[in-house]
């Protein structure tokens, strides 16, 4: 198993000292990927963190800028929210600036209202993401690119720079139609505050589809080692996050992506440096 980070792009950690010191903390620490989260204009009745928010590829293209080594990734991008013709030019640039290190996640998103914003459809946002999905493979996978579909169609297209090492589509959400979404359509599925048990469950659905190999199985949790209590899934001291992480890969998680739920920037980088050297010591 690896270990990622969810990037604090949000609240009150949503700001540039805050993400570059993470992300080279997290670097120095061997940690394996830096994810964002993704939202761009949010009702005011929801209550926070993600009234500040930093864009999520404006920020992994600085941040690709500020090291050198760790991957990074969008978890998740609200895919049918914005143009998939866009999205496909602006992932494949950062993968291209970044040496070969994005990874895409995509996934369908929750707020109608944001949907409604953004001037998108909440009720079919499957079947676009399905389509947008394959029309942005077009782009990174086929040497002459063309797609027709309901709402995206091209051909005799010029689309460079192509990806020249893989850059992969995770999916993810938990109903059983991203489920299969994840499965017949991305390179992967990222799972969000997941039980090992729920892992499980969520694989077993998938393997009845052909998925497409490798295919990867990510989780982000969230994470707190020491102090007052807390909701998340990771909790309490040094030994008992250990036996958590090992109950996760034996669900078959390949990469864990740690979630701390810190009060401030001193507080993020601890908590990012204890699971590192005490929970789980990266080789």
């Amino acid at each position: 198993m690896i270990f990622g980070l969810n990037l604090p792009n949000y609240s009150s950690l949503g700001h540039r000292d805050a993400v570059i010191a993470i992300a080279e903390r997290a670097e120095e620490l061997g940690y394996s990927s830096l994810w964002t989260s993704d939202h761009i204009l949010i009702p005011a009745s929801l209550p926070e963190p993600y009234g500040n928010l930093l864009e999520s590829f404006a920020t992994l293209s600085y941040l690709a800028a500020r090291t050198s080594r760790i991957r990074l990734a969008t978890g998740i991008l609200v895919l049918p929210q914005r143009d998939p013709l866009l999205v496909a030019k602006q992932a494949a640039t950062i993968h291209h600036l970044s040496g070969g290190r994005l990874t895409l996640g995509i996934a369908v998103g929750w707020i109608e209202q944001e949907y409604a914003y953004l001037r998108s459809n909440f009720r079919s946002r499957g079947h676009t993401a399905d389509e947008y999905i394959a029309a942005i493979r077009a782009l990174f996978e086929m040497e002459t690119p063309e797609f027709h579909g309901a709402h995206i169609s091209y051909a005799d297209a010029l689309f460079s720079p192509r990806p020249s090492a893989p850059l992969p589509i995770v999916v993810g959400g938990s109903s059983q139609a991203a489920l299969k979404r994840a499965a017949t359509l991305g390179d992967g599925w990222h799972g969000i505050n997941q039980s090992p048990e729920q892992v499980t469950a969520a694989i077993a659905a998938m393997e009845q589809y052909e998925r497409r190999s490798p295919f990867g199985i990510s989780l982000r949790t969230k994470m707190r080692i020491g102090g007052a209590a807390t909701t998340a899934s990771l909790t309490g001291d040094a030994a008992s996050l250990a036996e958590r992480v090992e109950q996760y890969a034996s669900a078959g998680v390949d990469q864990l992506v740690v979630e701390p739920v810190a009060s401030d920037l001193d507080d993020f980088i601890d908590q990012i440096t204890q699971f590192a050297t005490k929970v789980t010591p990266f080789s």
